[in-house]
């Protein structure tokens, strides 16, 4: 069912819902522990009945970023959803520049939006998001696991049984929440434990100052670690720049990165 050149696909109804689901365990980050993780589900539903799903996730309520699951529903039910509906979802592109044009920010609620709506779109036209984009280019894609429990010998424990299983090979450990000095011992324990049977990296959530940082890096390297990810706070781009400069390993920027402009201007300090 294609729809024609001047045929324009009307929007139904956009829902915005609050679903919370336990965690396996408690996740230690540097900035709060989460015992639910809740995802701000989107269902997109065109005049024809067809209906496609989004999702908009965060961590932490607002400790991590300027999102929250509720404002992301709120964001989505209050102010996308008229743009959207006005615009029809004949072409994604062309809604999702209407949004940006009349809503700033909520990188998250559009995300989920502009989410269900491929999806809803391919689902009318019987394909798959990906052939929306260009086509996949690959079958499979390698997804790391995080070891958050903050005991080394459970996280430990928890690695041998997903590498046993030949579930996961790569493994991210959220540190910053405690002295430097003990972060850098859980580190180096695992990844002696798990050797390079695994890649090891970690993230400290912008919880260390770049003097700080400097010194935590040098001794994960020695470690074997292979990626740190947002070491300091999001805003310090130039300490994130020199911080990079003096590391062998990897320093990858999270909180940082909001859009387009901030790839670029991260990209050009590097």
């Amino acid at each position: 069912m294609t729809a024609g050149r001047n045929e324009k696909v009307e929007v139904a109804s956009i829902d915005a819902m609050l679903v919370d689901v336990p965690t396996i365990r408690p996740h230690h980050l540097a900035m709060a522990t989460m015992v639910t993780q809740t995802l701000v589900l989107v269902r997109v539903t065109l005049a024809d009945g067809v209906s496609g799903w989004g999702e908009g996730t965060t961590i932490g309520g607002l400790s991590y970023g300027d999102e929250s699951p509720e404002g992301i529903a709120l964001a989505i039910e209050r102010y996308l959803t008229p743009v959207a509906k006005a615009a029809g979802a004949s072409s994604v592109a062309r809604v999702m520049g209407d949004v940006e044009r009349h809503v700033k920010g909520n990188h998250h609620a559009k995300s989920a939006l502009e989410i269900g709506l491929l999806d809803a779109v391919g689902r009318r036209l019987g394909l798959p998001v990906s052939e929306l984009l260009g086509g996949r280019v690959r079958e499979r894609l390698e997804v790391a696991w995080t070891l958050a429990s903050g005991d080394t010998k459970r996280d430990i424990a928890e690695a041998e049984d997903l590498l046993e299983r030949r579930r996961h090979r790569i493994f991210k450990l959220k540190i910053g929440a405690r002295e430097q000095r003990k972060d850098v011992a859980h580190v180096a324990a695992i990844k002696r434990a798990l050797g390079e049977r695994a890649s090891v990296r970690v993230d400290v959530n912008q919880a260390w100052n770049e003097s700080t940082a400097a010194r935590a890096i040098a001794e994960l390297e020695d470690a074997g670690v292979d990626l740190v990810e947002q070491p300091i706070a999001r805003h310090e781009r130039a300490g994130m720049a020199r911080l990079a400069a003096r590391a062998t390993v990897p320093i990858m920027a999270d909180e940082s990165l909001h859009g387009p402009s901030d790839a670029f201007d991260i990209a050009a300090r590097s």
